[in-house]
């Protein structure tokens, strides 16, 4: 395990090949303050020198995935704070393995930006979520405005930002904000069962699949038709889909290398 922000922030091993970064501040639902959110970026630079292909974002606590940033730093916070954050979004979005976040409790704000910067969501029942910037006087700056309107489309996402409303959970799954809902003694089981099914599949392939879908979004569709080819080219040749076409007529399980 490794400790990043005097422990606020944890890097460690679940089983193999799943890891999770864990937000470690229950004791104040789990705010990150600008000095956690650098570690995080820390955290995950150091995820790529593992052999992960899972990633777990989850906290400490039955209270918040997160509350967000820390109310205390608000005022403080400069425009490079916000760019770094940002950066540290992406790195996360753009990780070569599957991210699930684990949400119970609050996810606001910055917890909100973390959550939607992963692949999949699973919430608790508990889970309330939302971007409450704008009673505050201010705006999501760090992706997180621009990835819920993505989600919800500019027309519904309106009605959420502008008047900082929370979701329940099952809500945001009818949004399509969060992918399964489960009752909170639930919850760690079914990430893990996710992740274990995550771990066995090819990881080159998800590693492909998850670029395709980031680039095919924003695109034309001729130009995703061209995409799609065109990683069929890279995969077809690989070790991985020889391997699981082997493996389907010798019914077996399949030994997936990432090559």
């Amino acid at each position: 395990m490794r400790e990043y922000a005097g422990g606020k922030i944890r890097l460690e091993q679940v089983e193999e090949g799943i890891y999770q970064l864990l937000i470690n501040y229950p004791e104040r639902l789990n705010i990150i303050t600008l000095e956690m959110r650098r570690a995080i970026g820390e955290a995950l630079g150091d995820l790529l020198k593992t052999e992960a292909r899972v990633l777990i974002v989850a906290s400490a606590g039955d209270r918040a995935f997160s509350a967000g940033g820390d109310m205390g730093e608000f005022l403080k916070t400069t425009t490079t704070d916000l760019l770094d954050w940002g950066k540290t979004l992406v790195e996360l979005e753009e990780l070569p393995i599957p991210t699930i976040a684990e949400l119970k409790g609050y996810v606001l704000g910055g917890g909100l930006e973390l959550a939607l910067s992963c692949d999949i969501r699973i919430a608790s029942t508990n889970a309330v979520i939302g971007l409450p910037e704008v009673r505050l006087g201010m705006v999501p700056a760090s992706g997180g405005l621009t990835r819920f309107v993505k989600a919800l489309g500019p027309l519904r996402a309106k009605y959420y930002i502008l008047l900082g409303k929370r979701i329940t959970a099952e809500e945001a799954l009818k949004l399509g904000l969060v992918d399964e809902v489960v009752p909170p003694e639930g919850l760690r089981g079914r990430v893990l069962e996710i992740a274990r099914e995550l771990r066995e599949l090819p990881p080159l392939a998800l590693k492909e699949a998850k670029k395709l879908v980031s680039m095919i979004a924003d695109a034309p569709r001729e130009v995703g038709f061209d995409l799609e080819r065109k990683t069929f080219g890279v995969l077809r040749y690989s070790r991985d889909f020889e391997e699981g076409i082997k493996a389907f007529f010798e019914k077996r399980r399949p030994n997936y290398t990432g090559a």
